[in-house]
């Protein structure tokens, strides 16, 4: 459907164009602000403010879910967040609404898979996460109390069509989150997740090299909070590759720690970590 700039009234008069959607366009921008910000801690490997050590917050950031083809899944968010602002901000025509209809239907969806995936799965909660879910089903709300007010919605969108959008939308969102997140591995404990950020948190830094299978081993052992370890790759071919850093560390082997000081070589236990880098439970 093709957004026309101009159209006219019964009587000839030209209609005047949509005015912004002011209250999806101020969810919206609240949207932005918590995803941004759970994604930014994602990226930096800076504990959420409100969040304890090993918490809900921990667990769900340092599982393999926060990332989404190499992404923190919560930029994902943002990004949805921003496109349905950009639609609200030009005002809803009947395909402007549609496309927001459809944007924060699958920002719904994706919320309650991953949602389901934390509390079913790896069993704690992250509270801007859930924050976001509320936002973005308050979003969808907001688009669909609109539909009777948008002329030619009405016409070109009745409640059966509406439906349809929405569910095979759904149906697909949470079919491409389930083929991403396919190889996902096991669920980290508060242990593994408290330690893994722990490590990044204290400057310690795991050198390796993505063909190593020691390394692998190594980071079995943090199962999905693997994600969160201050790992530099040294391979040059290897994904986001530091060998400058590793020549700099004199690494000679895989995997090397070097934490506080301290050279550890090869692969070590959760425990000798811990007690390395003066994490306590």
């Amino acid at each position: 459907m093709t957004d026309r700039p101009e159209r006219r009234r019964s009587g000839g008069s030209p209609e005047p164009p949509p005015g912004p959607a002011l209250s999806t366009l101020v969810l919206s921008l609240v949207g932005v602000i918590v995803s941004g910000y759970l994604g930014w801690t994602k990226l930096t490997g800076t504990p959420a403010v409100f969040c304890v050590s090993a918490g809900g917050c921990d667990i769900v950031q340092s599982s393999y879910h926060a990332v989404a083809l190499g992404i923190p899944t919560a930029f994902w968010g943002t990004a949805l967040y921003l496109v349905i602002a950009g639609l609200a901000l030009r005002g809803f025509t009947p395909g402007r609404w549609l496309a927001a209809l459809v944007a924060s239907t699958a920002g719904v969806a994706f919320s309650a898979y991953l949602t389901a995936v934390s509390l079913f799965q790896l069993r704690a909660a992250c509270p801007y996460c859930l924050a976001s879910a509320v936002i973005m089903l308050a979003i969808l709300a907001d688009v669909l109390w609109r539909w009777r007010r948008i002329r030619g919605a009405r016409e070109g969108l009745g409640p059966s069509r509406v439906l349809t959008w929405i569910g095979g939308t759904a149906e697909v969102t949470v079919l491409a989150a389930v083929a991403v997140f396919a190889n996902a591995p096991d669920p980290a404990s508060p242990y593994q997740a408290g330690l893994a950020r722990h490590l990044a948190a204290t400057r310690a830094v795991m050198y390796g090299a993505y063909w190593c299978p020691h390394c692998q081993e190594q980071k079995k052992l943090f199962d999905s909070a693997a994600s969160a370890l201050p790992y530099v790759e040294c391979a040059p071919e290897g994904p986001n590759p530091h060998p400058d850093l590793c020549e700099r560390a004199q690494v000679k082997s895989f995997p090397t720690w070097v934490i506080d000081g301290q050279r550890l070589v090869g692969v070590q236990s959760l425990d000798a970590l811990a007690r390395a880098s003066g994490f306590k439970e």
